[in-house]
């Protein structure tokens, strides 16, 4: 089991850990924590997705007032890239699967779905911290530091479409093989 669904069944409810204890029920709840995790996971990730294009406004606005058009449309490139992996992100099959579903997702093909989910949060941190920076950089004036440091935010969002992509390709494979 994942370190991300531990915490989560460590929080939850009494009631909720005396029904644990219910045959036949303890297995599909352990399913719905593991979904249930893998779609509070995945809102994390769109949460500091956003909070990392908020950041992007703020540089646009300093971009702007220092009239650099070559670098606003570095810029309006990158906020592209970030749009469309949050939307990505955000509308991604989190792995559920009904109880009267044909196709069944096992426990531990979501174990893997999440250890692949929590793996990808390091390039989230990634992600948000060279926003941060880029921001920091724009504020203080230093527009000269910005083509890098959106080269290197462009260059982490692709590789994290590129990761979150074959996430989706695994998820598709583990319906379709089952």
């Amino acid at each position: 089991m994942s370190e991300f669904v531990r915490k989560y069944e460590e929080e939850r409810g009494l009631s909720e850990k005396i029904a644990s204890y219910i045959p036949g029920y303890r297995g599909y709840k352990q399913k719905e924590v593991r979904r249930e995790a893998d779609k509070l996971l995945r809102g994390f990730m769109v949460r500091k997705l956003e909070a990392a294009r908020s950041n992007l406004k703020d540089v646009a606005k300093e971009v702007a007032n220092a009239d650099a058009v070559e670098l606003f449309k570095t810029l309006n490139r990158v906020t592209a890239v970030i749009d469309r992996v949050i939307n990505k992100v955000e509308h991604a099959d989190y792995g559920y699967s009904g109880f009267f579903d044909f196709v069944k997702i096992r426990e531990d093909e979501l174990d893997r779905l999440m250890d692949y989910d929590y793996k990808l949060l390091g390039t989230c941190d990634e992600i948000s911290r060279l926003a941060v920076e880029t921001s920091s950089n724009a504020s203080a004036g230093s527009l000269d530091m910005l083509p890098s440091l959106l080269k290197q935010l462009e260059s982490r969002l692709l590789e994290f479409e590129s990761a979150f992509a074959s996430r989706e390709e695994a998820i598709i494979s583990i319906k379709g093989g089952v």
